[in-house]
């Protein structure tokens, strides 16, 4: 059912204050207090922890403009969430993925709420794994 409703939508990453935002075209959002990464070909491109950080450039990495180079206009074609973990996975065109990694055992992880025009729902991976659906 949430796949239904990402599937063909594009998105754009914002950082907030105190965690990241996926926010989706047309209504939703992805929120992201979780660690999280772009894979692109084969690699790690971009990591939310390399978001300020210099690695001897000229100037620090900003992490809201490198991940939305990355995924660009690029249209969702796929979310898997794993079955234990409930790690997240949004597949992107070009082969482009973003992973979310449930880390806590006791803390609730990513969540996705969407609005009454695309599904109405919110799904929150829990602490320790799985996920509720509201």
């Amino acid at each position: 059912m949430v796949e239904k409703a990402l599937f063909g939508r594009q998105c754009e990453i914002a950082r907030r204050e105190a965690d990241w935002a996926i926010n989706i075209a047309g209504g939703g959002s992805i929120a992201l207090p979780v660690p999280w990464r772009i894979v692109t070909g084969g690699l790690i491109a971009f990591a939310d922890e390399d978001d300020g950080q210099q690695f001897g450039l000229p100037a620090p990495v900003d992490g809201a403009a490198t991940a939305n180079e990355l995924i660009g206009s690029r249209s969702i074609i796929g979310i898997s969430v794993d079955s234990q973990t409930s790690d997240l996975a949004l597949h992107f065109e070009d082969g482009i993925r973003l992973d979310a990694f449930n880390n806590s055992s006791g803390y609730e992880g990513w969540q996705i709420s969407l609005l009454p025009e695309n599904g109405g729902m919110s799904v929150v991976a829990l602490g320790g794994g799985g996920v509720a659906i509201y």
